[in-house]
Protein backbone atom coordinates (compact mmCIF):
# COMPACT_ATOMS: atom_id res chain seq x y z
CA UNK A 1 0.00 0.00 0.00
CA UNK A 2 2.16 2.89 -1.05
CA UNK A 3 0.72 6.16 -2.74
CA UNK A 4 0.61 6.13 -6.36
CA UNK A 5 2.85 2.90 -6.84
CA UNK A 6 1.15 -0.13 -6.20
CA UNK A 7 0.12 -1.91 -9.53
CA UNK A 8 -3.43 -3.93 -9.20
CA UNK A 9 -3.01 -7.75 -8.55
CA UNK A 10 -4.18 -9.09 -11.29
CA UNK A 11 -0.96 -7.90 -13.03
CA UNK A 12 1.45 -8.74 -10.21
CA UNK A 13 3.35 -11.63 -10.56
CA UNK A 14 4.01 -13.96 -7.28
CA UNK A 15 0.77 -13.10 -5.97
CA UNK A 16 -2.22 -15.28 -4.73
CA UNK A 17 -5.44 -13.53 -4.83
CA UNK A 18 -8.49 -15.75 -2.35
CA UNK A 19 -11.81 -14.93 -3.11
CA UNK A 20 -13.96 -14.41 0.44
CA UNK A 21 -16.95 -15.12 0.18
CA UNK A 22 -19.39 -14.68 3.26
CA UNK A 23 -21.50 -16.89 5.12
CA UNK A 24 -24.36 -15.90 7.47
CA UNK A 25 -23.63 -13.59 9.92
CA UNK A 26 -24.52 -15.54 13.86
CA UNK A 27 -23.52 -14.42 17.22
CA UNK A 28 -20.99 -16.54 18.04
CA UNK A 29 -18.44 -14.03 17.67
CA UNK A 30 -16.38 -14.81 14.56
CA UNK A 31 -16.38 -13.82 11.00
CA UNK A 32 -18.62 -15.30 8.71
CA UNK A 33 -15.83 -14.61 6.02
CA UNK A 34 -13.95 -17.74 5.01
CA UNK A 35 -11.77 -19.13 1.42
CA UNK A 36 -11.56 -22.56 0.14
CA UNK A 37 -8.34 -24.72 -0.02
CA UNK A 38 -8.15 -28.43 -0.50
CA UNK A 39 -5.98 -30.56 1.68
CA UNK A 40 -3.94 -33.61 0.93
CA UNK A 41 -3.82 -35.85 -2.34
CA UNK A 42 -7.43 -38.11 -2.71
CA UNK A 43 -8.89 -39.60 -5.28
CA UNK A 44 -11.76 -37.16 -4.15
CA UNK A 45 -10.25 -33.71 -3.39
CA UNK A 46 -11.31 -32.72 0.37
CA UNK A 47 -11.92 -29.25 -0.19
CA UNK A 48 -12.98 -27.19 3.15
CA UNK A 49 -14.01 -23.76 4.06
CA UNK A 50 -11.22 -21.61 6.02
CA UNK A 51 -10.97 -18.56 8.46
CA UNK A 52 -8.03 -16.26 7.42
CA UNK A 53 -7.67 -15.21 11.13
CA UNK A 54 -4.90 -12.96 12.06
CA UNK A 55 -5.98 -13.47 15.83
CA UNK A 56 -4.20 -17.15 15.97
CA UNK A 57 -0.80 -18.82 15.25
CA UNK A 58 -3.07 -22.55 14.88
CA UNK A 59 -3.82 -23.80 11.43
CA UNK A 60 -6.15 -26.54 11.69
CA UNK A 61 -8.92 -28.59 10.42
CA UNK A 62 -11.72 -30.60 11.25
CA UNK A 63 -10.74 -34.11 11.67
CA UNK A 64 -13.00 -36.61 10.85
CA UNK A 65 -12.75 -39.00 13.33
CA UNK A 66 -13.96 -36.42 15.41
CA UNK A 67 -17.24 -36.74 16.51
CA UNK A 68 -18.90 -34.43 18.66
CA UNK A 69 -22.38 -32.72 17.56
CA UNK A 70 -20.28 -29.63 16.54
CA UNK A 71 -17.40 -31.32 14.36
CA UNK A 72 -20.62 -33.23 12.44
CA UNK A 73 -21.99 -30.00 11.34
CA UNK A 74 -18.99 -29.34 9.19
CA UNK A 75 -17.07 -30.74 7.20
CA UNK A 76 -14.10 -32.89 7.77
CA UNK A 77 -10.59 -34.17 6.78
CA UNK A 78 -9.81 -37.80 6.48
CA UNK A 79 -6.00 -38.24 6.31
CA UNK A 80 -6.70 -41.85 5.88
CA UNK A 81 -8.01 -41.02 1.97
CA UNK A 82 -5.15 -38.64 1.20
CA UNK A 83 -1.70 -40.66 0.03
CA UNK A 84 0.44 -37.74 1.01
CA UNK A 85 -0.36 -37.48 4.58
CA UNK A 86 1.76 -38.00 7.29
CA UNK A 87 1.26 -37.94 11.50
CA UNK A 88 4.25 -35.31 13.42
CA UNK A 89 2.12 -36.20 16.53
CA UNK A 90 -0.64 -38.28 17.44
CA UNK A 91 -0.92 -37.42 21.30
CA UNK A 92 -3.49 -35.36 21.98
CA UNK A 93 -2.90 -31.62 22.73
CA UNK A 94 -5.41 -29.24 24.31
CA UNK A 95 -5.83 -25.56 22.66
CA UNK A 96 -7.62 -22.89 24.64
CA UNK A 97 -10.14 -20.75 22.71
CA UNK A 98 -10.93 -19.12 25.43
CA UNK A 99 -14.51 -17.93 25.53
CA UNK A 100 -15.40 -20.31 22.79
CA UNK A 101 -13.75 -23.53 25.09
CA UNK A 102 -11.25 -25.60 24.27
CA UNK A 103 -10.33 -28.10 20.96
CA UNK A 104 -8.10 -31.42 21.33
CA UNK A 105 -5.63 -31.89 18.86
CA UNK A 106 -2.94 -34.18 17.21
CA UNK A 107 -0.06 -32.90 14.62
CA UNK A 108 0.09 -33.89 11.12
CA UNK A 109 1.50 -32.84 7.57
CA UNK A 110 0.09 -32.44 4.39
CA UNK A 111 0.09 -30.62 1.26
CA UNK A 112 -2.17 -28.24 0.79
CA UNK A 113 -3.86 -26.38 -2.62
CA UNK A 114 -4.82 -23.10 -2.89
CA UNK A 115 -7.01 -21.43 -5.77
CA UNK A 116 -6.32 -18.29 -6.48
CA UNK A 117 -9.31 -16.68 -8.01
CA UNK A 118 -7.58 -16.25 -10.81
CA UNK A 119 -7.44 -19.54 -11.75
CA UNK A 120 -3.36 -20.27 -9.84
CA UNK A 121 -3.27 -23.22 -7.80
CA UNK A 122 -0.31 -23.07 -5.24
CA UNK A 123 0.72 -25.84 -3.51
CA UNK A 124 2.14 -25.91 -0.05
CA UNK A 125 2.98 -28.54 2.46
CA UNK A 126 2.48 -27.59 5.99
CA UNK A 127 2.03 -28.83 9.46
CA UNK A 128 -1.54 -28.28 11.11
CA UNK A 129 -3.83 -29.53 13.52
CA UNK A 130 -6.57 -31.94 13.16
CA UNK A 131 -9.04 -31.71 15.27
CA UNK A 132 -10.63 -34.60 17.53
CA UNK A 133 -12.57 -32.79 19.53
CA UNK A 134 -14.73 -29.19 20.34
CA UNK A 135 -18.27 -28.62 21.16
CA UNK A 136 -20.43 -25.72 22.41
CA UNK A 137 -22.90 -23.47 20.45
CA UNK A 138 -19.97 -20.84 19.25
CA UNK A 139 -18.05 -23.81 17.89
CA UNK A 140 -21.44 -25.03 16.50
CA UNK A 141 -22.17 -21.94 14.49
CA UNK A 142 -18.73 -21.49 13.15
CA UNK A 143 -19.39 -21.02 9.36
CA UNK A 144 -15.90 -22.22 8.72
CA UNK A 145 -14.59 -25.94 8.78
CA UNK A 146 -11.16 -24.92 10.13
CA UNK A 147 -8.79 -21.75 10.56
CA UNK A 148 -5.36 -20.57 8.60
CA UNK A 149 -3.53 -18.79 10.62
CA UNK A 150 -2.11 -15.59 9.44
CA UNK A 151 -0.98 -14.01 13.21
CA UNK A 152 2.84 -14.09 13.79
CA UNK A 153 4.70 -17.07 14.98
CA UNK A 154 3.87 -17.84 19.03
CA UNK A 155 5.87 -19.38 21.21
CA UNK A 156 3.66 -22.65 21.52
CA UNK A 157 2.31 -23.35 18.02
CA UNK A 158 3.36 -25.84 16.20
CA UNK A 159 1.71 -26.17 13.42
CA UNK A 160 3.30 -24.07 10.32
CA UNK A 161 1.99 -20.68 9.00
CA UNK A 162 1.14 -21.16 5.46
CA UNK A 163 2.19 -17.19 4.42
CA UNK A 164 5.73 -18.35 6.30
CA UNK A 165 6.15 -21.39 3.99
CA UNK A 166 4.74 -19.80 0.86
CA UNK A 167 7.81 -16.69 1.40
CA UNK A 168 10.69 -18.53 2.27
CA UNK A 169 10.04 -20.97 -0.83
CA UNK A 170 10.48 -18.11 -2.82
CA UNK A 171 6.30 -17.69 -4.28
CA UNK A 172 5.53 -14.45 -2.97
CA UNK A 173 6.79 -10.85 -4.72
CA UNK A 174 6.44 -9.03 -1.63
CA UNK A 175 5.85 -9.74 2.52
CA UNK A 176 2.56 -8.71 3.12
CA UNK A 177 -1.19 -9.34 2.66
CA UNK A 178 -4.14 -7.51 2.08
CA UNK A 179 -7.57 -7.68 2.82
CA UNK A 180 -11.07 -6.10 1.56
CA UNK A 181 -14.63 -7.15 1.40
CA UNK A 182 -17.50 -5.54 0.10
CA UNK A 183 -20.41 -6.43 2.82
CA UNK A 184 -24.30 -5.33 3.51
CA UNK A 185 -26.71 -6.26 5.78
CA UNK A 186 -28.28 -9.82 4.45
CA UNK A 187 -26.02 -9.99 1.32
CA UNK A 188 -24.23 -13.04 1.82
CA UNK A 189 -25.14 -14.38 -1.81
CA UNK A 190 -23.64 -11.31 -3.49
CA UNK A 191 -20.85 -9.82 -0.90
CA UNK A 192 -17.46 -10.13 -1.91
CA UNK A 193 -13.58 -9.76 -0.92
CA UNK A 194 -10.37 -10.24 -0.96
CA UNK A 195 -7.36 -11.93 0.97
CA UNK A 196 -4.13 -11.16 -1.20
CA UNK A 197 -0.71 -12.86 -0.62
CA UNK A 198 2.20 -10.98 -1.51
CA UNK A 199 0.61 -7.90 -2.55
CA UNK A 200 -2.13 -5.25 -2.69
CA UNK A 201 -5.14 -3.94 -5.02
CA UNK A 202 -4.80 -0.39 -5.64
CA UNK A 203 -8.56 -0.07 -7.12
CA UNK A 204 -9.90 -0.66 -3.65
CA UNK A 205 -8.67 1.86 -1.38
CA UNK A 206 -7.99 5.75 -1.13
CA UNK A 207 -3.78 6.36 -1.60
CA UNK A 208 -4.44 9.76 0.55
CA UNK A 209 -6.23 8.03 3.69
CA UNK A 210 -3.38 5.35 4.59
CA UNK A 211 -2.61 5.06 8.33
CA UNK A 212 0.35 2.82 9.76
CA UNK A 213 0.05 1.15 12.48
CA UNK A 214 3.47 -0.50 14.31
CA UNK A 215 3.15 -4.00 15.90
CA UNK A 216 4.33 -4.77 19.14
CA UNK A 217 5.49 -8.61 19.94
CA UNK A 218 2.42 -10.47 19.52
CA UNK A 219 -0.22 -11.32 17.52
CA UNK A 220 -1.05 -7.89 15.60
CA UNK A 221 -1.36 -5.91 18.14
CA UNK A 222 -0.95 -2.23 17.76
CA UNK A 223 -0.52 0.45 20.86
CA UNK A 224 -3.17 3.53 19.83
CA UNK A 225 -2.78 6.14 21.02
CA UNK A 226 -6.74 6.47 22.81
CA UNK A 227 -10.71 5.76 21.91
CA UNK A 228 -13.06 8.88 22.27
CA UNK A 229 -16.90 8.46 22.34
CA UNK A 230 -19.00 11.37 22.51
CA UNK A 231 -15.84 13.76 23.03
CA UNK A 232 -14.66 11.95 26.06
CA UNK A 233 -11.54 9.87 26.35
CA UNK A 234 -12.42 6.28 27.61
CA UNK A 235 -9.06 4.26 26.66
CA UNK A 236 -5.35 5.44 26.87
CA UNK A 237 -2.55 3.93 25.26
CA UNK A 238 -5.09 0.66 24.77
CA UNK A 239 -3.57 -2.21 23.31
CA UNK A 240 -5.36 -2.89 20.09
CA UNK A 241 -5.56 -6.58 18.64
CA UNK A 242 -6.27 -6.31 14.71
CA UNK A 243 -8.25 -9.57 13.84
CA UNK A 244 -10.03 -10.78 10.74
CA UNK A 245 -11.06 -13.65 12.83
CA UNK A 246 -13.00 -11.78 15.43
CA UNK A 247 -16.82 -9.89 14.24
CA UNK A 248 -16.58 -7.92 17.94
CA UNK A 249 -14.95 -5.65 19.55
CA UNK A 250 -13.79 -7.75 22.98
CA UNK A 251 -11.91 -7.19 25.86
CA UNK A 252 -11.86 -8.35 29.94
CA UNK A 253 -14.86 -7.37 31.76
CA UNK A 254 -14.26 -4.16 32.91
CA UNK A 255 -13.13 -2.96 29.40
CA UNK A 256 -16.60 -4.03 27.40
CA UNK A 257 -18.46 -2.39 30.33
CA UNK A 258 -16.21 1.02 30.00
CA UNK A 259 -16.86 0.82 26.09
CA UNK A 260 -21.12 0.15 26.36
CA UNK A 261 -21.61 2.38 29.11
CA UNK A 262 -20.19 4.75 27.02
CA UNK A 263 -21.87 4.37 23.57
CA UNK A 264 -25.17 3.66 25.23
CA UNK A 265 -24.72 6.94 27.10
CA UNK A 266 -24.71 4.89 30.71
CA UNK A 267 -27.37 2.59 29.51
CA UNK A 268 -29.94 5.19 28.07
CA UNK A 269 -29.60 3.45 24.95
CA UNK A 270 -30.88 -0.08 24.18
CA UNK A 271 -28.10 -3.15 23.56
CA UNK A 272 -30.31 -4.67 21.10
CA UNK A 273 -31.96 -1.89 19.32
CA UNK A 274 -34.72 -2.62 16.22
CA UNK A 275 -32.36 -0.59 14.22
CA UNK A 276 -28.90 1.46 15.43
CA UNK A 277 -29.96 4.04 12.99
CA UNK A 278 -33.18 5.15 15.28
CA UNK A 279 -31.22 6.07 17.76
CA UNK A 280 -28.26 8.96 19.05
CA UNK A 281 -25.92 6.41 19.48
CA UNK A 282 -22.16 8.45 19.17
CA UNK A 283 -19.56 7.88 17.01
CA UNK A 284 -16.28 5.50 18.14
CA UNK A 285 -13.37 7.41 17.22
CA UNK A 286 -9.62 5.48 17.20
CA UNK A 287 -6.35 7.78 17.17
CA UNK A 288 -3.72 5.50 16.21
CA UNK A 289 -0.80 5.28 14.08
CA UNK A 290 0.76 7.71 11.63
CA UNK A 291 -0.28 9.30 8.70
CA UNK A 292 1.64 10.25 5.76
CA UNK A 293 2.78 13.72 7.30
CA UNK A 294 3.73 11.65 11.04
CA UNK A 295 0.57 12.98 12.43
CA UNK A 296 -1.66 10.47 14.93
CA UNK A 297 -4.03 8.92 12.30
CA UNK A 298 -8.18 8.70 13.35
CA UNK A 299 -10.99 6.11 12.22
CA UNK A 300 -14.09 7.40 13.18
CA UNK A 301 -17.13 4.24 13.19
CA UNK A 302 -20.74 5.11 13.27
CA UNK A 303 -22.94 3.50 15.53
CA UNK A 304 -24.01 0.75 12.15
CA UNK A 305 -20.17 -0.58 12.56
CA UNK A 306 -20.37 -1.80 16.58
CA UNK A 307 -23.84 -3.46 15.95
CA UNK A 308 -23.95 -6.75 13.99
CA UNK A 309 -27.02 -7.96 12.63
CA UNK A 310 -27.39 -11.48 12.99
CA UNK A 311 -28.48 -13.27 10.22
CA UNK A 312 -28.90 -16.82 11.57
CA UNK A 313 -28.85 -18.64 14.74
CA UNK A 314 -29.34 -17.53 18.15
CA UNK A 315 -30.66 -14.44 17.77
CA UNK A 316 -31.62 -14.53 14.77
CA UNK A 317 -33.27 -11.34 13.11
CA UNK A 318 -32.39 -8.97 16.38
CA UNK A 319 -29.31 -6.23 16.03
CA UNK A 320 -27.09 -6.84 19.10
CA UNK A 321 -24.00 -4.33 20.05
CA UNK A 322 -20.78 -6.23 18.93
CA UNK A 323 -18.98 -5.70 21.87
CA UNK A 324 -17.99 -8.98 23.86
CA UNK A 325 -15.92 -10.21 26.86
CA UNK A 326 -13.14 -11.97 26.20
CA UNK A 327 -11.24 -12.95 29.48
CA UNK A 328 -7.31 -13.09 29.91
CA UNK A 329 -6.95 -10.51 27.49
CA UNK A 330 -5.55 -7.80 29.94
CA UNK A 331 -5.88 -4.89 30.88
CA UNK A 332 -6.64 -2.10 28.56
CA UNK A 333 -6.54 -4.28 25.83
CA UNK A 334 -9.32 -4.91 23.08
CA UNK A 335 -9.71 -6.85 19.86
CA UNK A 336 -10.26 -4.56 16.84
CA UNK A 337 -12.82 -7.12 14.46
CA UNK A 338 -13.49 -7.70 11.43
CA UNK A 339 -17.01 -5.31 11.80
CA UNK A 340 -14.58 -2.20 12.28
CA UNK A 341 -12.41 -3.64 9.33
CA UNK A 342 -14.78 -4.45 6.75
CA UNK A 343 -15.02 -0.79 6.33
CA UNK A 344 -11.63 -0.61 5.92
CA UNK A 345 -8.65 -1.86 3.36
CA UNK A 346 -6.22 -3.39 5.37
CA UNK A 347 -2.40 -4.07 4.20
CA UNK A 348 -0.57 -6.73 7.00
CA UNK A 349 3.55 -6.52 6.59
CA UNK A 350 5.37 -8.97 7.64
CA UNK A 351 9.29 -8.87 9.43
CA UNK A 352 10.72 -11.74 7.61
CA UNK A 353 14.31 -10.66 9.10
CA UNK A 354 14.71 -13.77 11.06
CA UNK A 355 14.18 -17.50 10.48
CA UNK A 356 10.29 -17.57 10.48
CA UNK A 357 7.81 -14.27 9.80
CA UNK A 358 6.79 -11.95 12.55
CA UNK A 359 4.81 -8.69 12.56
CA UNK A 360 5.77 -5.26 11.31
CA UNK A 361 3.21 -3.16 10.39
CA UNK A 362 -0.30 -2.93 9.63
CA UNK A 363 -1.53 -0.27 7.03
CA UNK A 364 -5.43 0.91 6.43
CA UNK A 365 -7.19 2.67 4.38
CA UNK A 366 -10.38 4.13 3.09
CA UNK A 367 -11.96 1.78 0.67
CA UNK A 368 -13.42 2.98 -2.62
Amino acid sequence: MRKGGVRSTVEAENTLVFELRRGAITNNGATPWWVSATVGTSTVPQTFKFMMDTGTTNTWVTAKSCSTSECTQHDSFDETASSTFVWQDQSLTPIDFSGWGNMDVNLGNDVWVLSDKNAIDQDVTVDFWLSQSYSGARFGELIQDGFIACGPYGDNSRSNLIFDALWYSGALASPWMSYWVDYTIDGAAVDSGEMIFGGSNADKYDPDTVISLDIVPGIWTHMGDSIVVDGAEIFTSPALLIDTGASEIKGEQAEIDKLIAAVTLDGQLPLSPDNPDHYAYPDLVFNLGKTSDGSTGQLVFPPRAYFNYIEAGTDQGKWQIAMTVLEDLGENSLIFGRNLLDRLYSEWEYDTSGTSVAGKTIRLAQRV
